[in-house]
């Protein structure tokens, strides 16, 4: 072999240990990247998807049942007056026929004090969780998806017990929020415990989000 030969040699071997190289160090980076890009877009989706059930629990308030869709929740969020509504525990004697006798029976007794807007309630109902620059024209979009991509939002009924009882359920797909970095990412994105995320159930009757 020619000294020519070698040279050539030496640079294809240096450029395969390059190769090499950088797919080990992809290997090994790859998921501590995506890990990192994961926690802090599931932080900001699933305080969307909380700040979604709040609202939902006011409009279930005033209306005796679930929005299902975001044009009359979001309206509602903007324009309706609600009541602010006092709970107070109280107590009150009642003859009991089995003791025959005067008996002290626990109450709750609701009054309603005022009105107020129901953005304004939605976020007294739970200060920290609309901190900061909240707006409610944003809460139907996805974040990090591409072209204001909405979240999906459904009702229903489930029996429970000979019981029924209203749900609903929204949710974002992982391929939405993870569209941008899918390619570089995508047997790890494949690979999550969960398709997207959401909260409620249109099988279950629960106010719990799928990622807890």
């Amino acid at each position: 072999m020619t000294s020519k030969n070698i040279f050539y040699l030496r640079i294809a071997l240096g450029i395969i240990t390059l190769i090499l190289s950088y797919r080990i160090y992809r290997i090994i980076m790859q998921p501590i990247e995506f890990a990192s890009i994961k926690e802090k877009r599931y932080e900001k989706i699933t305080n969307r998807l909380e700040q979604l059930r709040e609202a939902q629990l006011i409009f279930k308030s005033e209306y005796n049942q679930y929005a299902n869709n975001f044009d009359d929740l979001v309206s509602f969020l903007q324009n309706a007056q609600v009541s602010i509504i006092e709970r107070k525990d109280s107590s009150f004697m009642r003859y009991d026929k089995v003791y025959q006798t005067d008996m002290l029976k626990d109450t709750i007794i609701y009054r309603i004090i005022g009105q107020t807007s129901a953005r304004d309630k939605l976020i007294s109902s739970n200060p920290e969780l609309f901190k900061g620059n909240f707006s409610v024209s944003d809460l139907r979009y996805i974040p990090f998806a591409k072209d204001s991509t909405e979240f999906s939002i459904a009702t229903g009924h489930v029996d429970r017990n000979g019981v029924r009882v209203q749900v609903f359920e929204i949710k974002a797909p992982n391929t939405d929020f993870f569209h941008d970095i899918y390619d570089d990412y995508e047997s790890l994105i494949l690979g999550l415990r969960i398709n997207a995320l959401a909260i409620g159930s249109l099988t279950e009757p629960t106010l719990s989000g799928n990622w807890k």
